[in-house]
């Protein structure tokens, strides 16, 4: 009697598992329906170059099968938020097995010479910039030698302080290559 009685059981327990599963699947379908155009372009924005932006998306969908939406919560910022934590666990374990890659230098030829860039002179970069356009050459200056802020930046010239933030960085991209080249290394 007791055998019967918990292999009437056992399909109730499945039964119910089965259900939740499916309920999962629906909510998670729906959630992919309202906002998955939206966190597939938020995905391509954090990840430019660095990840596979729809490798996030699947495993934030993957996380919310297993962890649904809370009741009440914002569903697109609760999602938002578990995406871009997602990224950043990810560039952290990229990063750790990137340095698990790096050799430490060897032998006293590495540790007396060093390595180029950690030589380079504020005068070889100043020759480098007079090549770039003024605008990205004084946004870098005020930046790099003046110790100026990217709101003091932006009050000085004008520009918003996004613009400053590109400016600088397509600075440093040119110099890199620029710097790279005259060394023969590009």
């Amino acid at each position: 009697m007791l055998k019967s009685h918990l292999l009437r059981e056992e399909p109730a327990e499945a039964s119910v598992s089965s259900l939740e599963d499916a309920r999962r699947r629906r909510s998670l379908t729906e959630l992919t329906r309202a906002h998955g155009t939206y966190l597939r372009g938020l995905a391509h924005r954090l990840c430019r170059s660095q990840l596979d932006p729809d490798d996030l998306v699947q495993d934030l969908f993957e996380k919310t099968l297993l962890t649904p939406v809370p009741d009440g919560a914002n569903a697109r910022a609760w999602l938002s938020r578990v995406l871009h934590n997602l990224f950043i666990d990810k560039l952290r374990r990229a990063q750790a097995r990137r340095e698990d890659l790096v050799p430490d230098p060897v032998g006293p030829e590495a540790s007396d010479h060093g390595l180029w860039w950690e030589k380079l002179t504020e005068a070889a970069v100043r020759a480098q910039l007079v090549k770039l356009p003024e605008e990205q050459r004084v946004t870098f200056e005020l930046f790099s030698f003046d110790g100026k802020s990217y709101d003091e930046i932006a009050a000085t010239l004008g520009i918003a302080k996004t613009t400053v933030g590109t400016r600088i960085l397509r600075t440093r991209q040119k110099l890199r290559e620029l710097l790279t080249t005259e060394r023969g290394d590009g």
